[in-house]
Order: C-alpha cells, then sequence, then structure tokens
C-alpha cells in the first residue's frame, strides 16, 4: 500500500523476473503492464522475450494473441509487421492499408518506414500501393474483386502515400507526379502541400520547398504547426527576415518576434538561425545565437533550485533523484549539440582567419571582396542595425510602463549577449573548450563530438588528447568520412612534432601501434579506401588525406574529385564536397568549383546549391 508509483514497481519486478530466469513471472508482469497500456511497444517486446521465443513464427502467435486482448492497440500489430515475413507480411499489411487508407491517417508513412530497411517488405508495401491505386481509378475499390466502393479520401492517400514513397526512395520525378495528382484531386487539403514542399526540400531545392510550404501555411494561419514549419523552411532557405514575420502571429505584440522567442527558450529558432548565419558566414550573429542557446540551459538548471529543498521537505526522493540526473545530463541534449557544433566550427574558423574589421569578416574573406562588395555589404549590415534599433526602440515605448515594476529593487540585470564582442575573442580555441567541455563529457556517443574535439586538440597541441580523439572516433563512428584526414593529420604530427623520449614519448608510440599496427599511413589509408572509397565523401576526405602527406601532388587529387562519377551519389555528399572546396580544401581554383558545380547540376537538377546565385531566386515552378 505504500507503494504509490504501481507502474514503475511492476516495469522493475518484471525486468528483475527475467534476468534471474524466472520467464513465467516475467511474462506474467508485463501482460499486467500491457493491459495498462496497450500501445506500449516496450511491453510487448518484453512480454515475447519473457517467453524465451527466438523463432519469428512463435513470437508472431504471442503477438496476435495480445491483439486478441485489446482489438483496437495499433503497437501489437505493428510488432506483428515487424516480425513477419514473406506471404504472412504481405498479408497483415494489406489489410493494415486498407484499414488506415480507409480512416485517412495522416502519419501511415512514418509508421511503417521502419520496415522500409528491408528491401522485400519496402517491394511488398510498393507493390499493394500500386495495387490500389490502379483498381481506385478503375474501380473505386482497393481491389476488383471488392463488393463495396470507397471513399474518395482513399485514393488521395494511396497517392499521397506514393508520393513519400518515391520520394524516400529519392525518385523526385516520380513523386512529383504523384503529389501534383492529389494536389488536383483535392486542392483544398493541406496535406499534398506540406509532402511537395518536404520534396523539394529533399531535393534541394529550399526556395520552392519555402514556396509550397507557405502555400499550406496561409490556407490556415491560425495552426501553429503549419508556422513552425514554414519558418523553419524560411531560415533553411537564407530567409532570416521573412521567418520573423512569420513567427511574429504567434509572440507577443509591440515586440520583436527575436526577442520574444529568445525570452521563450525557443531553442528550434536559435539553432536554425545560427545554421543560416554560419552558411552566410556572418559569425558574430552565429555565436550570439548559440551562446544565448547555451544561456537558456544555465538558466533552465538554475530555476530547480527551489525544487531542492522541496524534494527534501516531501521526500520525494525518486523524483528528485531523476532531477539530479537530468541536471547532469541536460547538455546531452540535441539542442545544446547544434548551438555547440557551429560555435565550436566559428572559433575554429576565427582562429584560423583573425578578424580584420568589425564586419565579422576573416583576413582572407576581406581581402576576396572587391570595393563595391564591401560597401554593399557595409550598407546592408547598416540597413539590417537601423530596422532592429527601430524594432526595439517601438517595443521599448509600448512596454516602458509595463516592465518599470516588473524588477524588484536591487536586483542585477545580467548583461546582454552582443555577438559583435564574442566575436572579436583574443582565445577562440580557449572559447571552443567551454562548448565542447560539455559535449565530451555528456554527448560521448555522438559523431561529432570527437570530431571536432580533434580539430581542437590538434590546433592546441595536445597529442594525447588528439589521440584519445580519433580512438574514441574509431569506436563511436568509424566510417566517418573526415576521420582518414585525421588519422593522416595525427600520424603526421608524431612524425614531425612528436616527443621523442620520456613516459609521454612510450605512451604515444603504444598508442600509434594499436592504431596503426603496420606503421605506414599509406598503407591504413588504402585498406580504408577499399572500404568506404565508393562514397563520394568519404573518397573526398580520402584525397585531401594523400594531399596532406604529399602537398605537391594536390593538384593530381583534386582532378581525381573532379572525375569522381556521380551517379550513384547523394546529394548530401555532393554539398558536402562543395563546401569544403569552397572552404578551401585541395586548394581548388574558382574554375574547378565551377567545373564541379556543372557535373553535380546535372544529376541534382532541381538542386539550388550548384547553381549561380543570381539565378537561384528564378528557379520556375
Amino acid at each position: 500500500d505504500s507503494i504509490l508509483d504501481i507502474q514503475s514497481w511492476l516495469e522493475m519486478a518484471g525486468d528483475l523476473h527475467a534476468r534471474i530466469g524466472e520467464y513465467e513471472d516475467s511474462a506474467d508482469v508485463f501482460e499486467a503492464l500491457y493491459h495498462r497500456n496497450p500501445e506500449n511497444s516496450t511491453y510487448i517486446e518484453s512480454y515475447v522475450r519473457a517467453h524465451n521465443n527466438y523463432n519469428d513464427e512463435d513470437s508472431l502467435q504471442l503477438c496476435q494473441k495480445l491483439q486478441k486482448l485489446h482489438p483496437r492497440a495499433e503497437a501489437p500489430f505493428n510488432y506483428a509487421l515487424k516480425l513477419s515475413t514473406g506471404s504472412t507480411f504481405r498479408t497483415l499489411v494489406d489489410g493494415y492499408l486498407q484499414r488506415q487508407l480507409r480512416k485517412g491517417v495522416p502519419p501511415l508513412f512514418n509508421i511503417l518506414k521502419h520496415l522500409f530497411q528491408d528491401k522485400n517488405k519496402l517491394e511488398t508495401i510498393k507493390e499493394l500501393m500500386h495495387g490500389y491505386f490502379t483498381s481506385l481509378e478503375e474501380h473505386k475499390k482497393f481491389s476488383p474483386d471488392s463488393e463495396d466502393e470507397e471513399y474518395p479520401t482513399s485514393y488521395l492517400h494511396v497517392m499521397i502515400f506514393l508520393a513519400q514513397l518515391y520520394d524516400y526512395e529519392r525518385d523526385t520525378t516520380k513523386a512529383m507526379y504523384y503529389i501534383d495528382r492529389a494536389m488536383q484531386h483535392t486542392p483544398t487539403y493541406i496535406d499534398p502541400y506540406m509532402v511537395k514542399s518536404k520534396i523539394y526540400k529533399h531535393a534541394g531545392n529550399m526556395v520552392e520547398a519555402v514556396h509550397w510550404v507557405e502555400e499550406a501555411r496561409t490556407m490556415d494561419l491560425a495552426d501553429r504547426y503549419l508556422n513552425c514549419k514554414a519558418a523553419k523552411y524560411m531560415l533553411r532557405a537564407g530567409m532570416i527576415d521573412k521567418a520573423e514575420e512569420a513567427c511574429a502571429l504567434f509572440t507577443r505584440e509591440g515586440q520583436p518576434a527575436v526577442d520574444n522567442l529568445n525570452e521563450m527558450q525557443c531553442m528550434w529558432f536559435l539553432t536554425e538561425s545560427a545554421r543560416t548565419y554560419f552558411k552566410n558566414q556572418d559569425w558574430a550573429n552565429v555565436l550570439q545565437k548559440c551562446h544565448e542557446v547555451e544561456k537558456h540551459f544555465v538558466d533552465i538548471v538554475e530555476d530547480q533550485f527551489d525544487f531542492h529543498p522541496y524534494s527534501m521537505r516531501k521526500m520525494t526522493l525518486r523524483a528528485y533523484i531523476g532531477l539530479l540526473r537530468l541536471e547532469d545530463s541536460i547538455r546531452g541534449h540535441q539542442f545544446f549539440n547544434k548551438a555547440a557544433d557551429y560555435a565550436i566550427r566559428t572559433y575554429l574558423h576565427l582562429h584560423d582567419k583573425p578578424l580584420a574589421d568589425a564586419n565579422g569578416l576573416g583576413n582572407g574573406e576581406a581581402d576576396e571582396m572587391t570595393e563595391k562588395e564591401k560597401k554593399k555589404l557595409e550598407s546592408k549590415k547598416k540597413r539590417a542595425a537601423k530596422k532592429k534599433q527601430q524594432q526595439k526602440n517601438e517595443a521599448n515605448v509600448n512596454n516602458n510602463a509595463k516592465d518599470k515594476n516588473k524588477q524588484p529593487d536591487g536586483e542585477i540585470v545580467p548583461p546582454p549577449i552582443v555577438g559583435i564582442e564574442l566575436v572579436k575573442s583574443d582565445s577562440p580555441l580557449d572559447d571552443a573548450m567551454k562548448f565542447l567541455d560539455p559535449l565530451r563529457a555528456l554527448s560521448p556517443r555522438c559523431p561529432n563530438t570527437h570530431k571536432l574535439a580533434f580539430q581542437v586538440f590538434y590546433r592546441q597541441g595536445k597529442l594525447l588528447l588528439m589521440i584519445q580523439s580519433v580512438k574514441r572516433a574509431l569506436k563511436t563512428c568509424a566510417r566517418a568520412p573526415e576521420i582518414g584526414l585525421h588519422m593522416t593529420q595525427l600520424a603526421q604530427y608524431v612524425k614531425t612534432t612528436g616527443p621523442t623520449s620520456g613516459i609521454i614519448s612510450e605512451i604515444v608510440q603504444t598508442e600509434m601501434s594499436e592504431l596503426l599496427p603496420q606503421n605506414d599511413i599509406r598503407e591504413w589509408l588504402n585498406v580504408r579506401e577499399s572500404l568506404t572509397g565508393t562514397n563520394l565523401k568519404s573518397f573526398f576526405m580520402l584525397r585531401c588525406a594523400h594531399a596532406h602527406l604529399s602537398p605537391e601532388a594536390s593538384a593530381d587529387q583534386l582532378q581525381s574529385v573532379l572525375d569522381f562519377p556521380l551517379e550513384g551519389a547523394t546529394l548530401e555528399g555532393a554539398e558536402y564536397v562543395l563546401d569544403h572546396l569552397n572552404n578551401g580544401l585541395l586548394d581548388p581554383t574558382p574554375e574547378d568549383i565551377a567545373s564541379f558545380s556543372i557535373s553535380c547540376r546535372a544529376i541534382f537538377t532541381l538542386a539550388t546549391a550548384f547553381r549561380p546565385p543570381q539565378t537561384e531566386e528564378t528557379v520556375p515552378r
């Protein structure tokens, strides 16, 4: 009677019974939990495992037993789809698809997406959906043998599903065909517009994606989800002002949207803004947004101070332990990871190319710009600053009377975060460590953590930490393309500037013998190329690694990248290579970059990244 959280107690009991081999008791416990929540897939999986059945056929029978207990539950049926194969899977998924399409369930594609990893299941679903499409078009039924006709909405959702399916396979032409048919069928339905915007997004054309998501948003201006999605797409397309205007519909009146979103700790907007500013090389605003995200995490921890004495007074110890664990790991959240990623990469750039002036441009960037471009940039920045200042002044006038009595006397107001001050840092690598240390402690499994750590420690010359970062990267993301270059840089650093005597030298030799058993970095690169060389990103980074070993051969390595067959490459990989070429890896000329862009444009016809900048806004619809 003294245990109040019965559900947690039952979960622990079921787990402990299974660990000590009492499988029947464990099965009874998880069956009781299943009755409490039939949609919890963990209970279903634990129930099947407690019967010690590793045969899919027997496990399928157990799922069907649970399904009979709660016929309306979706979780046991989805688990049965995961276990079944062949004709059994076809029969089950056929009935499931017809029921869901008849209901018009919007997230049907996302529900079944985990099954697409099995190519046979993907082909079965595709075949069934094409059968539905043909039969509904000709007979208005899911199959010619059916007795009753289906509603027109079933035909509509079949076309939407097929468009999503081909978009998943990155077959943009077929995806566009089906989504256009769906929009012609029901022009007032919002979902096809959202799917079409996502197709353009995956095709690399964010300008068109914004156009179609804006069409969907204007159909229902009161929908917050559509508003947020449209604002996110606008930020991805670099339309920062338009995104702020869209968000202003749901922010406090009389206050700039950006200030109100920051006050509400809307971190997705901050991280997406940081991404856009990073792409535009506006380093001051990147750091401002990233430090605002970091401040929100500090505030979240400080806001819990009152809970500490409350927990001890009320003896809510389980909740208190949960709070302590949350505070220990809160900086492992994806929002902090994204902000730290952009902040660290910005600080690395500022270390490599220190500021030349107050415009936020590095020496190299300022030198590459003409006088006309510099004046244009200066004028643009002044107009933007003037507009923001005008908005803040208007907001201050409107809110001055309200805010006058809000702050208690003597309260210390923290100074505002000013990006232009952050970007003038004298020690960017030390500032980068403020973001890197939480990542290394709380996100050790994140692939970016150890790649960023190596880049910082490489510039600091901390050899043992460089080795540690490479070893951890090989454990967490062994196929990451950057590892080949990092390993080469590490081997060259040890060879040229590593310690020659003492305990540090012994440690380095021991660790390097584990990383490079044959003590030959070229041989290691050749082996790695045989495993990952068909991937464009990996191939490019391996060419950079060889160029690092032999700088005189960088032109040949660059030519091999330009000659790489792009037919099997992904859009993500092509954009990745283009970004690094623009950043100066392999020392390309403008003609080399233009040649690579032309090759990519022939494959990725809709992507705007490979088009000249002046034509991006004039893409024909």
